[in-house]
């Protein structure tokens, strides 16, 4: 069963979310974070996987995406992103109490899941980051223009290019990206920025990501580079940390052919974790 709200975000933005609910009592409690351009309902092959198997799903979509408030893909500062991803877990908690909660971020989505993990790792049973885009590579000559524009005029708005086939592998899924009008290909030297602060704050706080660990990308992956992704996770320093590589897939290795695999890998992760909690609970009592 799926159920729609609103919820108060930083500064009073209205953020549109959905939970998605199993049949049975739940496992556990997850949040799942989009990325730049998508949507809550973009990540539907996760989210009905995960509930097929249990688990209660919560998800939002960003300011200035999918129902939400705000001008599309713009944010002053990247602690907004923060803020509201502090605001939507503490509704989860007063909905969700007791139960196991993990975070599940694709894209932007991994970087925002990555850098309020680090900061407020109490209480979070374990994060899964699929795709995240930690290599934000510009040269110095781009960096100095977006951190000017980023001040002079943050809320510009640029059309980026849409190649949807980027992500997947499936063009028939690809096509059906560009009808979806939830979705939006805009971005702002605001969000330019904020990106580059999110990314920065990743790659130097990897040491202290100490919680149950599991990054999934496919190695054809054109938007955040494979060996990128591969080096920050050997400074990832969880002892409980896995890596699964997708040779065929893309950005978005969770479409298209090979979904299957890959979200059978994610199940049995969290299905291993939530026993682990099961067993410790046991032998506590």
């Amino acid at each position: 069963m799926t159920k729609e709200g609103t919820f108060t975000g930083v500064d009073g933005a209205e953020l549109f979310y959905r939970i998605i609910e199993p049949l049975t009592a739940p496992k556990a409690t997850v949040i799942i974070i989009h990325g730049h351009g998508d949507h809550s309902g973009g990540l539907h092959n996760i989210s009905f996987s995960l509930v097929n198997e249990g688990y209660i799903v919560y998800t939002f979509d960003l300011r200035g995406h999918g129902k939400s408030s705000g001008k599309r893909g713009f944010i002053k500062s990247w602690d907004e992103y923060r803020g509201d991803l502090h605001e939507f877990r503490k509704l989860v908690s007063k909905k969700q109490p007791g139960l196991p909660l993990y975070f599940i971020g694709h894209s932007m989505g991994g970087v925002i899941a990555l850098e309020y993990a680090i900061d407020f790792s109490s209480g979070i049973a374990g994060v899964i980051a699929i795709s995240p885009a930690i290599s934000y590579e510009v040269t110095r000559f781009e960096r100095l223009g977006i951190t000017i524009m980023g001040k002079l005029k943050p809320d510009l708005s640029i059309n980026k290019s849409r190649k949807f086939q980027l992500m997947m592998k499936n063009s028939a899924m690809a096509a059906k990206f560009y009808s979806d009008s939830l979705r939006h290909n805009t971005i702002t030297p605001g969000l330019g920025r904020g990106l580059i602060q999110g990314v920065s704050r990743v790659l130097n706080k990897a040491p202290l990501i100490t919680m149950p660990f599991l990054l999934q990308y496919g190695l054809r992956d054109k938007i955040t580079p494979p060996t990128k992704l591969g080096s920050f996770f050997k400074h990832v320093s969880s002892k409980d940390k896995q890596l699964i590589e997708y040779p065929a897939a893309k950005h978005r290795p969770f479409d298209g052919a090979g979904k299957e695999q890959f979200l059978s890998d994610m199940i049995t992760w969290l299905d291993q974790q939530v026993e682990k909690i099961q067993k410790d609970k046991i032998q506590a009592g």
